[in-house]
């Protein structure tokens, strides 16, 4: 039992990899990431219910965040047809949320990603782009996401470069 949260978060890595080499507009495409964001969900409620969180639990599922992540801008940055600037916008947030991992690594001496109140929300709203551009073209929305990624990534930097002890479930910059 003890073992499920891990095996999902896993399950998320090896699905993410096979949303490579699909097409994101397909069918296919959108019934694998809805599953890779079941489990998403489910590692660590799961994981909190049997007590059986971990260390290398929480590592896992950043390593399966960065990649299904990754992969969603890799499938979706050439066919939205992004202007310049929201190119540099997207690598500016990257390039905040890298320097997040490695102010932990350097103050801490591991590898660690805060999971906060508003790094949930924008993988919630991330996760939803997708499915809602399955259906519907949604712009409005994208800039929306932007904003949020913005200030997570803001708040997360700040969260690492001020805590005194690492905790990687720290819900806010304010809590």
């Amino acid at each position: 039992m003890k073992h499920i949260p891990n095996t999902l978060s896993f399950s998320r890595i090896v699905l993410s990899i096979v949303l490579f080499y699909l097409n994101p507009v397909n069918l296919p495409f959108i019934l694998i990431y809805t599953i890779c964001g079941i489990t998403d969900v489910l590692d660590g409620l799961i994981a909190r219910k049997i007590n059986a969180t971990s260390e290398f639990g929480a590592k896992l599922d950043s390593v399966a965040d960065i990649l299904i992540i990754s992969v969603i801008l890799f499938k979706f940055i050439p066919i939205l047809k992004l202007s310049f600037y929201m190119v540099i916008w997207i690598f500016v947030i990257a390039l905040i949320k890298v320097s997040s991992i490695i102010v932990i690594f350097i103050r801490f001496k591991q590898f660690g990603m805060i999971h906060t109140y508003l790094n949930k929300l924008t993988g919630l709203l991330i996760f939803v782009y997708p499915i809602l551009n399955y259906f519907i073209s949604c712009k409005f929305y994208m800039y929306f996401v932007f904003i949020v990624a913005t200030i997570t990534s803001i708040e997360e930097i700040l969260i690492c470069s001020t805590i005194t002890s690492l905790d990687l479930d720290k819900k806010s910059y304010f809590k």
